[in-house]
C-alpha cells in the first residue's frame, strides 16, 4: 500500500509540473505578443511625434508668411 500512495503522489506531482509549465509557457507567449504590440504602438507614437512637429512648422510658417 505504501508504494501505491508514493505512485500516486508522484503522478500528481507529475501532473501539477506539467500545469505549471504549461501556464508558464502560455505567460511567456503573451509577454511576446504584448512586446511586439508594445513596439508596434511606440513606433506610432515617433511617427507622430514628427507628423506633429511638421505640422507646427508649416503652422510657423505661415504665420511668417502673412
Amino acid at each position: 500500500m505504501a508504494k501505491e500512495v508514493k505512485v500516486d503522489l508522484k503522478e500528481q506531482a507529475t501532473s501539477q509540473m506539467e500545469t505549471m509549465v504549461e501556464q508558464h509557457n502560455g505567460l511567456v507567449t503573451e509577454i511576446q505578443e504584448a512586446n511586439g504590440r508594445l513596439t508596434e504602438i511606440k513606433n506610432m507614437i515617433i511617427e507622430h511625434q514628427g507628423y506633429m512637429k511638421g505640422l507646427e512648422a508649416c503652422e510657423e510658417s505661415c504665420e511668417e508668411k502673412k
